[in-house]
């Protein structure tokens, strides 16, 4: 039974039978031969993949995992550049896009529709690179806290504590006071002072009443920065954002124009933590990234 084969995998082990009912709905079953690339380095693949059979190679770091093995025991994608089976294998692949409605109409009842704020926010590239138990406990870290039309959400020069996605509402981004943008439910703000373990640098006001739901700092970078920037030791097949030279970091939002979105880039240049900060706007705006760790720290 599906259920079974998925309830011994870290992250659907602490679902109850109702969710776990729910995502064995949007799991498939794959067989592949020995010798076969499952992800060539390059590439990508939508939503989840764990090992239930077999033995496979994860390139970048490079290391071989046996079903048996404590590793399989998470996806084996994402989180690798390439996948090659060292035998006959078994897979299950898990539609991650679904799941995160799932998990997060849950809240409210079995069948509401999503609200806006999650068809925006849930549907963002940069989620998904995160797997179905990521997916759970991020939709229930989230804490909401409603605003006054007004209200400083954000003041550009104070510490840093939280992260936020906008649920309801509208709210303006203002630097030195000038208009940078304005968010609508789904938005998310405030990651670059988290990442780079900085003080704001931006002042986020309400517009109107509304709501935003709040992810403390600790639970941002286990749930969010550690599942989507993931180090890598060097740069593989693909292109350079290089921090340090042609890409310094206060620029590359406003150039992520010039960059093509089929290709893969590899961040290097720059300080660890203007690496990770890089690849998380990269990887927000739909871009396969992946920093570099060798370099300049």
């Amino acid at each position: 039974m599906l259920t079974n084969r998925l309830r011994r995998f870290e992250p659907f082990q602490a679902m109850s039978p109702a969710e776990l009912s729910r995502v064995a709905e949007h799991t498939q079953t794959l067989n592949l031969p020995a010798r076969r690339w499952l992800l060539r380095q390059g590439r990508r693949l939508q939503g989840s993949y764990y090992l239930a059979r077999g033995c496979v190679r994860v390139f970048s770091p490079q290391r071989d995992i046996d079903h048996q093995s404590a590793a399989a025991r998470r996806p084996i994608y994402p989180g690798c550049e390439a996948i090659c089976t060292l035998s006959p294998v078994r897979l299950l692949h898990v539609d991650t896009s679904a799941i995160a409605f799932l998990l997060a109409t849950a809240q409210d009842g079995a069948g509401a529709p999503p609200e806006p704020w999650q068809r925006r926010f849930l549907r963002s590239p940069l989620l998904q690179r995160l797997d179905a138990g990521v997916w759970q406990q991020l939709v229930s870290a989230l804490q909401e806290r409603r605003f006054a039309a007004g209200e400083l959400l954000v003041a550009e020069g104070r510490p840093a504590h939280d992260f936020f996605v906008l649920k309801e509402g509208r709210a303006a981004v203002r630097r030195r006071g000038a208009v940078l943008a304005e968010l609508i439910p789904g938005d998310f703000f405030g990651e670059d002072a988290l990442i780079m373990d900085a003080r704001r640098n931006a002042t986020v006001t309400a517009l109107e009443p509304g709501a935003v739901l709040r992810l403390p700092k600790d639970r941002f970078a286990a749930l969010l920065v550690d599942n989507v920037v993931r180090f890598v030791r060097r740069a593989g097949e693909g292109d350079c954002i290089d921090l340090g030279a042609d890409w310094p970091l206060a620029r590359l939002r406003e150039a992520l124009g010039e960059l093509d979105p089929k290709r893969r880039y590899h961040v290097v240049g720059g300080a660890l933590p203007e690496r990770a900060l890089a690849t998380f706007i990269l990887t927000q705006k739909g871009f396969d990234a992946w920093p570099v760790e060798a370099g300049p720290d």
